[in-house]
């Protein structure tokens, strides 16, 4: 009898374990994996111009990378970690820190980037050096 209560109480830790966990997410085609490299290249340059504008373009391009891994972004509960730290970094940013706020939200959002595109398609092209990071 003991070992059936044990043997249950793993079970509901196990079910218990896995809904909290964040659901694997799918690797991107090539394709799409090239294009949005390009695409938070141009997100980064424009955040020199327009921080806000392009901290809304990286939110976009977030939930597009997401959404096409396959990643629940229609329940906050289960939207992946750095999308919700990114959304709460820009929010804490109205007025109060200036851009830093929107800074780290781009920080969050580039470790989204990175991690469906790779980082070695995020090199930046030979030639055109980073001045600050």
């Amino acid at each position: 009898m003991i070992g059936i209560v044990a043997l249950l109480i793993v079970v509901g830790l196990i079910v218990a374990m896995s809904r909290n966990r964040s659901p694997r997410l799918r690797p991107l085609p090539d394709e799409s994996r090239d294009r949005f490299a390009r695409s938070w290249q141009m997100i980064e340059a424009r955040f020199i111009e327009d921080p806000r504008g392009a901290v809304q373009e990286a939110d976009k391009a977030a939930v597009m990378i997401l959404g096409e891994r396959g990643a629940t972004l229609d329940d906050e509960k289960k939207v992946p970690h750095e999308m919700r730290m990114a959304r709460e970094a820009a929010a804490s940013d109205q007025g109060r820190q200036g851009t830093e706020g929107m800074r780290v939200a781009m920080v969050h959002y580039k470790r989204i980037v990175d991690d469906a595109v790779g980082s070695e398609r995020m090199r930046r092209p030979e030639g055109r050096r980073e001045v600050a990071s």
